[in-house]
């Protein structure tokens, strides 16, 4: 593992709840998304679903960094839960546009809107927001779900919360 950079401060207010600041985030992103999912304001909904993903692919540096679980443990649950491989494609294609290293699916997963009749889509009213991923549709909401569960699960493995 890299050495950190010097600090301005010993401890900062990011740093103070360590990793559990981190998981309470991905809680909290999670919670927008469900109540953004039937906005009309697509474009906020679709920020929200990234900064999700984003937030919920980092916990995994921050528990590394805390040095509370292996990351022996990190990658065992990484190739053990699609969900949480999808994640981290999302959260790297968010801020690098492509994939060109360590892709954890066989293909670039795309982000799509999928319309559905009036008023029974989520993402605005007419469509929902899935991932295509090596061949198969996940709803975003879905995925999201399937991400936070897989953290508390393993969380709750290692009697961490």
């Amino acid at each position: 593992m890299k050495p950190a950079q010097p600090r301005e401060l010993d401890w900062s207010w990011e740093r103070s709840p360590g990793w559990r600041g981190q998981m309470d985030r991905v809680q909290r992103w999670r919670q927008r998304l469900s109540e953004a999912a039937g906005s009309s304001n697509t474009e906020a909904t679709f920020d929200i679903a990234l900064t999700f993903f984003i937030n919920c692919y980092h916990l995994r540096d921050w528990l590394e960094r805390s040095g509370e679980v292996p990351d022996a443990a990190l990658v065992e649950l990484f190739r053990n839960s699609t969900s949480l491989r999808i994640c981290a494609d999302l959260a790297n294609i968010a801020k690098h546009y492509d994939l060109t290293r360590e892709p954890r699916m066989t293909r670039q997963l795309s982000l799509a809107r999928e319309y559905a009749d009036p008023g029974t889509g989520w993402f605005g009213s007419d469509a929902h927001l899935r991932v295509l991923s090596d061949g198969n549709v996940r709803d975003v909401l879905e995925l999201s779900l399937s991400c936070e569960t897989a953290w508390l699960s393993f969380l709750r493995e290692r009697s961490l919360i």
